[in-house]
């Protein structure tokens, strides 16, 4: 048995998703260090998969969330997704990265400008006169590599 195992990192600002290696020596640790926190929680993607997120995350203002098919509540930051074998230790997906990616959907406000036309003596142009807000929905885009 070897000393690590292949998880999958979701990074929600990037709208990424990538192979990592998690030391099996010291799974928690290497959690912390991919997700970028220091209290987590677990949450089952089906039988065989979790996908560990960042407990307090909701707790701050948000760039972006990320949504898990039929999971309602959203998870802030980054996630791990591993497998999970008979006995509840983490191991490596069962799954391949894409269909993992296929679960998840990455949201963000996007702001398009709304334009004002100018036309009065002396002056003819457009300015900026304020914001649409709308939410842009995208699965993470899957970073191939060598793991």
């Amino acid at each position: 048995m070897t000393d690590s195992f292949t998880g999958y990192l979701v990074d929600a600002k990037a709208g990424t998703i990538r192979s990592v290696e998690i030391d099996r020596n010291d799974i928690l640790k290497s959690i912390y260090a991919h997700i970028g926190c220091t209290c987590i929680d677990a949450v089952r993607m089906d039988e065989h998969h979790a996908a560990y997120c960042d407990d307090n995350g909701l707790v701050d203002g948000l760039e972006c969330f990320t949504q898990l098919a039929d999971f309602p509540p959203p998870l802030a930051g980054n996630l791990l997704v591993t497998g999970v074998n008979e006995e509840g230790d983490s191991v490596s997906p069962t799954h391949s990265i894409d269909v993992i990616a296929g679960g998840f959907l990455i949201s963000r406000a996007v702001f398009d400008p709304a334009f004002e036309h100018i036309d009065r003596p002396g002056l003819i142009g457009t300015r900026v006169a304020g914001f649409d807000i709308r939410i842009q929905q995208d699965r993470p885009k899957i970073i191939r590599s060598e793991v």
